[in-house]
Parts: C-alpha cells; sequence; structure tokens
C-alpha cells in the first residue's frame, strides 16, 4: 500500500492531551489571569482550563450548540467558571482538587454516575504541571478503557501514535514499544507506582488485565526528570481502581459487574467489583474496593481463517485497594495479583506451532506437538502502600510510595523418554523471578521568587531490582560442568541492581501565557551478578566475573511552554537522558571455547539526546456553527550514543584475541527522528479522529559490522495511520461508527545487508472495524452500558512489522461487553 493512500490515526475520543493536574496544583495560585472571548462553549471551557489549570470533563452534550459571553480579567478559577456558565442551565461541582465535573441538571450526578450519557466524553486540555499537552502524553480513562474491549495493555494501547507492541495473540507474549525503542528496558511500566520489570526474552513484560485499570498514561520520550535510568521510548503508568472511582453521589457502597465475549478465540470475561465508603460517625474517611476478573480463551482464530494451535488461554485477577482520608492526609494501600497456566511454545512471542514432517514421521504428531510445547505458570503480585499530605500548605505537599512486586514463571517441558530440550530452549525445567521494591518520596513547594511564581518538585528514591534464575536440563544430568545439569542460563544471569535517585524540577512561569521548566536528576546504579553454577560459565580463564561494578550519571532537562493565543500553544521540551546496562548485560557470557566469551563489566552508561517540538491549535465554528476541531503536530529526535548490543558478526569478532572479548559491548550511535499529527473533529451529531506517526532513523556502522557503511536503525515502526469517523445520537443514548488502521509497508531496514540481526522487510496492510456504544438512561437498562465491536470486518491476515513475520493477529472478531452498576 502507497503512502499516498494512507489517512491518519486515531486516538481514542477520551484520550486526555496531558495528564491528571496534581492536587498540589490547586494551591499554586488563588487569582488567575481570565481572557475567554465569546463564542463556542466547548472552546471557551477548554480555554478555561488552559488559562486556570483545571480540568473538566463533561459529555458532549452538554455544552452541544451553547454559545458562552466574554469573561475576562483576574480572578479566581471558580468565579471565573460561575460567570461563564451564568444562565447556561450547566452545574458544575469538583470531584477532586482540580477537577471539574459539569452537567445539566437531572442527567448526570457525579463523574462516575453510570446513568450519564457516556457519549465520546470530553476531557478538555489543561496546563497540568511538568508536562507539555502535546503528543507526547496521552491518556486512557476508565470509560475508554471498558468501550476499547482490550484483552491486553498492548492492544488498548495499540491506536495511539508512535506506539506499538511485539509479540503475538498469547497473552503471556507481549511487549510494549515507543517510537521505534523495543527493549523492555526502554519502555518503563508502571502500576500503581510499581515498576513492572519482566525482561526474560521472548516472555513478555505486561500480564496486567485492563479489566483492573481506572486510568492508564503514556509519556513518549525520555524528557521527564520524574523517571529515571532508563525509559528511552517512554513510561506507561497504570492506575487501578479504587472505591471514589466507581461510588455515585450519594452512595455509601455498590457493585459493579461486566460481562463480555469475543468470536475469534470464543473467549469469555467476566468481573464483579465490590465497593464502599463511610466515616463511621469519626473524623477518618474511609474506602474500600475489591474485585475480580476471570479470562478464559480457546485457541485464536487468525485472519484468513488459520487457528494456532496452543493460543488457548486463563486468566484470573484479582485486586484489593483501601485507604483513609483525615484533614489533608491519605494513606492508601493496594494488592493487585493475576495468575495463568497453560501449554504453550517455550518463547511466547511466537505463532503457529511447526512440525516437520520428519518430526511427525519419528514421534508421531501428538507427540511431535508436545516437543514444542511448555507448561507455563505465571505469577503477578503487586502491592504498594502510599501515603500524601496536601493540606493547608504551599511549601508542604508531600508524597511517599513503598512497592513490591514480584513476576514469576515456571515452565516445564513434557516428561518424554529420551527428550532432552537443550539449555537454549530453557531446558527441561526452568523457574524465572523478577522481585521489586521501591521506596520514594517527594515534595512540591509553590512560592513567589524574584517576582515569579514557581511550583518546585523534588524528591528522592530507591530501587531494589532482583533476578533469580535456575533451569534444569537433563541431558547434562551426568556433566561435572554444567553441575550436573542445574544451572542458570549463560543469556539469562542472576543479580541484583540497587539505584539511589534524587530528582528537582521548578515549573517557573515567566508570564500568564510562558512556563519555563528546569530539571536535574542523579541516578548511581549498583550491579552485582550470582556466579552461574556451571563451571562452564563461571571460568576466570574465559574473563567471567560476577563481581559488583557501579554506574551513575546525571539527566539534566529542560520544558518550554507558551500560550500564543488563547487558541495556539506551542511547547518544546529536551532531556540528556541516561540508561545504565542491565543485569542481562553486564552478566550474560559464553564459554571459553567462544570469542566473545567474557562478561561485559567495561559496558559504557547509554545516552540519549532527546528533543521534542510541538503545536496545539483549536478551530471554533470552522464548518457548522458549533463546531470544534482540534489539532496536533509533534517533531521528535533522538541520538542514542554508547548503545549496548550483543558482540556479533563476523568482522566484529575478526582479529581478537581467543576468549577475551565481553559478549555485550558499546556499539557506534544512531538517530531515531519522526513526526507524530493528531485531530479531533466533533459538532452536534459527528466526531472524527485522525493521526499519523512517522520515523527515520541511521546507524553508524552496523551490527554485524560497526566500522562499515551506516545502516537503518534497527526497529523503525512504518508509516501508520488509524482513523475513526462515527456519530451521536443523544436522545437515544447512542454513539456508533467505523474505525480502520492502515500501515505502510517497511523497507527502512537493513536486512540484505544483515539479514542475522536486522529487521525483514514487510508489506503494508489496512484493517477495519465497526463499533456501537449505547448508555441508557431510561428503561430496564437505566444505569448500564453496552458496547459491541466487529474488528477485522474483511477478516485480513496480517503480521505486524515488529512480529518479524513470526505471528499473524486475529481474523474476524465479534466483541461485545455489558456493563451493570448496582
Amino acid at each position: 500500500m502507497s503512502r499516498s493512500g494512507l489517512l491518519l490515526s486515531l486516538l481514542f475520543s477520551s484520550v486526555a492531551f496531558t495528564s491528571p493536574i496534581s492536587q498540589a496544583y490547586a494551591q499554586q495560585v488563588d487569582m488567575v489571569r481570565v481572557d475567554l472571548p465569546a463564542g463556542n462553549m466547548a472552546s471557551a471551557l477548554n480555554r478555561l482550563a488552559s488559562q486556570s489549570g483545571l480540568q473538566m470533563i463533561f459529555d458532549a452534550s452538554v455544552a452541544s450548540g451553547l454559545k458562552n459571553r466574554p469573561v475576562s480579567g483576574k480572578m479566581s478559577p471558580r468565579n471565573a467558571l460561575d460567570r461563564l456558565l451564568s444562565g447556561t442551565g450547566i452545574q458544575y461541582y469538583f470531584i477532586g482538587e482540580t477537577t471539574v465535573k459539569l452537567q445539566i441538571p437531572g442527567t448526570a450526578t457525579s463523574a462516575a454516575d453510570s446513568d450519564a450519557t457516556n457519549l465520546q466524553t470530553i476531557t478538555v486540555m489543561n496546563n497540568a504541571p511538568f508536562t507539555n499537552p502535546g503528543l507526547n502524553t496521552a491518556e486512557l480513562d476508565a470509560k475508554a478503557i471498558e468501550r476499547a474491549q482490550s484483552s491486553s495493555v498492548r492492544d488498548l494501547l495499540s491506536k495511539i501514535p508512535g506506539v506499538s507492541g511485539t509479540g503475538g495473540v498469547r497473552l503471556e507474549g507481549q511487549t510494549v514499544a515507543m517510537r521505534g525503542f523495543t527493549r523492555q528496558s526502554d519502555v518503563r511500566i508502571l502500576l500503581d507506582g510499581a515498576p513492572k520489570n519482566f525482561e526474560r526474552y521472548d516472555q513478555g513484560t505486561v500480564f496486567i488485565d485492563p479489566e483492573l485499570l481506572k486510568r492508564v498514561e503514556v509519556q513518549k520520550g525520555a524528557t521527564s526528570v520524574r523517571y529515571g535510568n532508563g525509559g528511552f521510548g517512554g513510561t506507561v503508568s497504570m492506575e487501578s481502581k479504587t472505591a471514589k472511582d466507581m461510588l455515585r453521589q450519594g452512595e455509601s457502597w455498590g457493585f459493579w459487574g461486566k460481562t463480555g465475549y469475543e468470536t475469534a478465540n470464543n473467549q469469555f470475561i467476566e468481573t464483579g467489583t465490590l465497593y464502599g465508603m463511610s466515616d463511621f460517625g469519626g473524623p477518618i474517611t474511609y474506602d474500600g474496593l475489591v474485585s475480580a476478573t476471570w479470562r478464559k480463551s480457546e485457541n485464536m482464530r487468525v485472519g484468513g481463517g488459520e487457528v494456532y494451535d496452543a493460543s488457548n488461554g486463563e486468566l484470573a485477577t484479582f485486586t484489593a485497594n483501601a485507604g483513609g482520608e483525615y484533614d489533608g492526609h491519605e494513606l492508601r494501600g493496594s494488592v493487585i495479583y493475576g495468575s495463568s497456566a497453560n501449554w504453550g511454545p517455550p518463547a511466547a512471542i511466537r505463532g503457529q506451532l511447526s512440525l516437520s514432517d520428519y518430526s511427525i514421521k519419528t514421534y508421531g504428531y501428538e507427540q511431535a506437538r508436545l516437543r514444542l510445547l511448555s507448561w507455563r505458570e505465571m505469577d503477578d503480585f503487586t502491592s504498594t502502600l502510599k501515603y500524601s499530605y496536601t493540606g493547608d500548605s504551599d511549601l508542604v505537599n508531600i508524597k511517599s510510595l513503598l512497592a513490591y512486586s514480584q513476576v514469576s514463571q515456571h515452565g516445564t517441558r513434557p516428561a518424554i523418554p529420551g527428550f532432552n530440550p537443550t539449555g537454549s530452549l530453557g531446558g527441561n525445567e526452568n523457574d524465572t523471578q523478577y522481585t521489586d521494591i521501591k521506596f520514594e518520596v517527594e515534595n512540591t513547594s509553590n512560592f513567589e521568587l524574584g517576582g515569579l511564581s514557581h511550583m518546585a518538585n523534588y524528591g528522592i528514591q530507591y530501587h531494589y531490582g532482583d533476578r533469580d534464575v535456575w533451569m534444569f536440563e537433563k541431558g547434562k544430568s551426568t556433566s561435572a560442568d554444567y553441575n550436573y545439569g542445574y544451572y542458570a542460563p549463560w543469556i539469562l544471569p542472576e543479580g541484583t541492581q540497587k539505584t539511589i535517585s534524587a530528582f528537582f524540577r521548578d515549573e517557573i512561569k515567566i508570564t500568564d501565557t510562558f512556563k519555563l521548566t528546569p530539571g536535574l536528576r542523579y541516578d548511581h546504579v549498583r550491579s552485582e551478578g550470582v556466579p552461574n553454577l556451571a563451571p562452564r560459565y563461571n571460568n576466570p580463564a574465559a574473563g567471567h566475573d560476577y563481581s559488583a561494578i557501579s554506574h551513575d550519571g546525571f539527566t539534566p532537562a529542560l520544558s518550554i511552554e507558551w500560550d500564543v493565543t488563547p487558541e495556539t500553544k506551542l511547547y518544546a521540551n529536551w532531556a540528556y537522558a541516561m540508561r545504565t546496562p542491565n543485569i542481562d548485560e553486564i552478566y550474560s557470557t559464553q564459554s571459553v571455547d567462544t570469542k566473545a566469551s567474557k562478561t561485559s563489566r567495561d559496558l559504557d552508561v547509554e545516552r540519549n539526546n532527546n528533543v521534542n517540538i510541538g503545536i496545539n491549535q483549536m478551530f471554533d465554528d470552522l464548518l457548522s456553527d458549533g463546531d470544534n476541531l482540534t489539532v496536533g503536530l509533534e517533531g521528535y529526535y533522538n541520538r542514542v550514543s554508547n548503545p549496548v548490543n550483543r558482540r556479533t558478526g563476523t568482522k566484529n569478532l575478526a582479529g581478537l584475541a581467543y576468549a577475551s572479548v565481553p559478549f555485550y559491548w558499546n556499539t557506534p550511535a544512531f538517530k531515531i527522528w519522526g513526526v507524530e499529527a493528531s485531530a479531533h473533529y466533533e459538532n452536534d451529531i459527528l466526531f472524527a479522529d485522525l493521526g499519523v506517526s512517522w520515523m527515520n532513523g541511521r546507524r553508524n556502522g552496523s551490527l554485524s559490522d560497526v566500522n562499515g557503511s551506516d545502516t537503518y536503525a534497527k526497529d523503525l515502526f512504518p508509516l501508520t495511520a488509524d482513523a475513526q469517523f462515527g456519530f451521536k445520537l443523544v436522545d437515544y443514548d447512542l454513539s456508533f461508527g467505523w474505525n480502520g488502521k492502515f500501515v505502510d509497508n517497511q523497507n527502512h531496514t537493513s536486512a540484505k545487508i544483515e539479514p542475522l540481526y536486522a529487521r525483514p522487510e514487510s508489506a503494508g496492510n489496512a484493517v477495519h472495524g465497526l463499533f456501537l456504544d449505547w448508555s441508557p438512561k431510561e428503561g430496564l437498562m437505566k444505569g448500564g452500558e453496552v458496547h459491541v465491536a466487529l474488528d477485522n470486518i474483511f477478516d485480513k491476515r496480517y503480521e505486524p512489522y515488529l512480529s518479524d513475520g513470526i505471528t499473524a493477529m486475529p481474523g474476524r472478531n465479534f466483541k461485545i461487553s455489558i456493563i451493570r452498576k448496582f
């Protein structure tokens, strides 16, 4: 498919340009300068949000067709709202420190009220602190997550420009990639603030069920000093549901239930949530929630009709969340647990099982099939304890977090006489357990200095990561050199990393329309390996050294935001980010019989010179009275120096001394640059979302010959676009429409030069879908929601570029979910 035939891509209509504003920001300023010219009410609300720092949530029908009178002057945000909404019949109330819900009396009574008409809920832009309101930040709220009916976080995020995924149709084998960065350490995953790390080769990274989430925020790029040491592609921050998110006004408890079904893999999903809140007659307000989700599916039918063997699965997840509030203090704890067990290929990121004629003839079909499978048991546990204080002080607004997270996977190959899988395939039995402990405390201070308004955010963080790995290879059970079969895989070493960090950033309001935010971060990382039990991989003569080593460095950053006019916003941000080598890169090794046998203790820190520049523009009354068009355009540039890669290729190994070369090394720099665009149009009866993501990049030399000719960067996404067009029938509580995903062919790859190390070229594809959302306010289904979708309506067989042709995606898939709140 040619580039000229591409449309632009969609963002879910509920994806906000910025993250929710921090509670401390409400105290930054009592009076704000407001300039709201007469015009479209929806646009005036958007401008007020931008000028005041408020975030406002309302259904499209609330402001539909309304005009506003001009409002200007210096006043409080609440006063500005009162004047703007006077005489319109619109009422508002605060559902957070700076989050406002708008409604028409007699409709919704709270942000979580399921009686509301949830048709294209609008979350308007704001000036959230430390976040540029551009395409490098996107958010999915609870309603968007429910409408998406996604089986995984990867699928949930797939329509955001610049975000893609690897892996296939198995839930355990999926990862998230951003802006050309695909390594697990390049996309930071946080669940309620807890880090989720699982960098085991070809086993995926994200296992949480989207049903448990109330909000997902994506920050593309590495320009925030709030996060450090990695995340060159970006950060995915997920938050689980709390009782306060679910309760309707006047309720003290409730129950929320959902049932869903998909045809492509005959998947059933059931979710139940019980929640409540009360002060029990005392000064402390308590709330609590428990929720459970069960998901079960048969083998996946991919486009064209083929059914992938061993792609069925069963996943059970549970969450509990409880908290207490008193006089500005809040203490909150959460526990999230997921478990699955199923047969699958040893590498979960795979497609169809490949049974050879020889294997079938030799072992018979069933035994030949079993020899390609592993029984995989997965447990994913996360717990957090948070404390925050947002009282009356401008200088003290504290947040702290203690988190414990553990992902464990146990794999067992079938017990077949004479069947002895090699260590490179995980042996006969293997176990991997990643444990993360994180502590952080931060404060936000608002003050005037030098005639300027400052918001300073600063804190310290500690992160402990442990990797516990073992394997049994029956074929080596008589070899002392392999510790009689019990050892850690040489490419999956054991070890710990301890990171101590500090950060500081200051949002300075130079004028009413211009903000400058400098920032600085420091990370110190101490890595220590665990000597391999197999002498073959623990031999000083081969350069094996598992002792500790440290890396450190500073990350400076700078962000600029300028409201040129109420309709036009320019922004730019820059950071010189860092990533220290991980345990796999430092302590992976080979035997003395190979040239690249040493552990890699001399690796330098990777650096990413990252820049984003963008513009947001609003247009009112463009095609009809009362309509609105919002467009965004952003360009980005990454230059990664000292990238860490395996030492591969005969030219890179030629002439090197035997048994003296590290397995990983720092290679020459590479660059990735790109453009993202997004547009949203809406009037009283229709809506449309358009966007596009394009990128390119070059590497100095190649992975197989660092001194050779320049090549394409390895993981460039193809030119990708999504589009959505739909109608809303407010009188019937209904919205419906079409969506499409369009992917260009990808020939920006060096596969012809180094086929063993570059991704293959791929053909383009186009996939279409239909959707319908119904949120009735009357009748038997009052208080409920029905979401229906038909994905891949033409049953297109297609393989995402990052899957390397290994796996296809689901075929024609009818999905339905029914939600009720009691």
